[in-house]
């Protein structure tokens, strides 16, 4: 039994402890007060600290990719923006590895958090390649390697690709994990400079059961020969214009017109031939806008059909870093302003990531492209001190600009507040890769 004086003793003990849990809570209420006072008194008197390291490392994380899986604290980044996102438009940097290593990752996250389309830098009909290359996704990689060695143009050491960024082992990779997910992809941009060759074979597929499959062949043939022939005249005169040689040429024009116009798959692959060689033709002349435009248009025409059985279908987009931003991007409204006037309209979120690679390997040495490409990288320095070789960085733009626009923060006011303003208000996240190197080609 517990004496009178035990008692009194162990209710002494229980009260000190409540009094110094309430002088705790009273302390942590007091200081989360402080911190929304300061807040609160900075907005007043709008007073603001000038962007630095210091802040910047409060809103940056940094994570590995391990087996396909996302680690480390910069994982919670990724998800958080994956799973409040309808639209995430992913500015690349071309032809690494490590962007081809994070789009596999994203792609199961993707699926989860109910992304089914993938919208691609390439051409419509070469997205629906794409999809055939991909089925079954088993066969991805030794089917693209295939059509790879068939394709590819070579000249000397200089290798070029129907399909572009689709030319790597790791590229096939990412593929594949689309497609074992059930990715619709989406081609949207104009068909490449050197897909004309098998384009030419997939028009000819669509008259295999033709009585005048033969005839059409021999045209098909001459064609090609012509392409040929005006590609050589290239090669010794860089100001030769190909395309526009090209689709004035007879035998290219005769086998167009055998394609009858019930045949709506040719005639599209025609039309989206005939477009792209245009932008070519027109590139010293402000085609730039055209192209955007086509993707726009493109994108538009797969998002409406999307939208017919699905509310607010959801996209990934893959594509270059100026085609991601949300605001005006070499002259034109890319596909980044695009998705955030769509989640605008829908009341929902677009996300759009910018992307770069400080550190690349060549010939077993790591360069540093800081140093390499200074005049381009010399505004950003207090981002890219932030990087590191052997982990990915994620810096949150979104937080920086809503800093901002609060009035607690302030950019320099020397020559960097230009980029340092294009780039947060452009992107709502900026991604740095660890050391990159050129991607392994999946061709014999």
């Amino acid at each position: 039994m517990i004496s009178q004086i035990q008692t009194k003793s162990l209710n002494a003990l229980i009260m000190k402890y409540f009094v110094i849990l309430l002088l705790l809570a009273g302390f942590f209420s007091c200081a989360d007060k402080q911190a929304n006072n300061q807040l609160k008194s900075l907005k007043e008197t709008n007073k603001a600290i000038e962007l630095n390291l210091e802040y910047l490392e409060k809103h940056t994380t940094h994570f590995t990719i391990n087996n396909n899986v996302f680690e480390g604290k910069g994982k919670e980044v990724i998800e958080n923006f994956i799973n409040e996102s309808q639209f995430i438009v992913y500015g690349e940097m071309h032809d690494s590895q490590q962007t081809s290593i994070i789009t596999k990752a994203f792609i199961p996250l993707l699926k989860q958090a109910g992304f089914d389309y993938f919208a691609l830098e390439v051409g419509p009909t070469s997205a629906q390649v794409l999809t055939r290359l991909s089925t079954p996704a088993e066969k991805t990689i030794e089917n693209l390697h295939t059509f790879n060695t068939k394709y590819a143009i070579t000249e000397l050491d200089e290798v070029d690709y129907p399909i572009p960024f689709f030319t790597g082992i790791s590229d096939a990779e990412f593929l594949q994990e689309a497609s074992a997910n059930g990715m619709e992809l989406w081609g949207i941009d104009q068909e490449y400079y050197f897909a004309s060759f098998f384009l030419l074979d997939e028009l000819l597929e669509t008259v295999i059961t033709n009585p005048d499959f033969n005839k059409i062949t021999i045209l098909k043939e001459k064609a090609d020969q012509a392409m040929i022939k005006h590609f050589m005249k290239e090669l010794a005169d860089d100001n030769y214009e190909t395309y526009k040689n090209i689709i004035e040429d007879k035998n290219v024009v005769n086998f167009f017109n055998s394609f009858n116009k019930a045949n709506t798959r040719a005639q599209q692959i025609i039309d989206d031939l005939q477009t792209s060689w245009d932008i070519y033709i027109r590139w010293r002349n402000d085609s730039h806008v055209d192209r955007i435009s086509y993707m726009r248009n493109n994108y538009m025409k797969h998002y409406k059909i999307a939208s017919e059985t699905k509310k607010s279908p959801k996209v990934f987009t893959k594509i270059g870093s100026l085609h991601a931003s949300k605001l005006i991007s070499n002259g034109a409204f890319d596909i980044g302003c695009l998705t955030e006037e769509l989640a605008q309209k829908n009341g929902t979120y677009s996300t759009s990531i910018n992307t770069w690679k400080p550190y690349e390997l060549e010939n077993d040495s790591i360069v540093n492209n800081l140093e390499r490409y200074k005049r381009s990288f010399k505004r950003y320095k207090l981002f890219t001190d932030l990087s590191k070789q052997d982990e990915w960085t994620v810096i949150n733009l979104k937080d920086i600009r809503k800093d901002l626009k609060e009035g607690l923060l302030t950019l320099p006011t020397n020559g960097d507040y230009h980029r340092l303003k294009k780039l947060i208000e452009s992107y709502d996240y900026q991604i740095i890769l660890p050391v990159d190197e050129n991607i392994k080609p999946n061709r014999s």
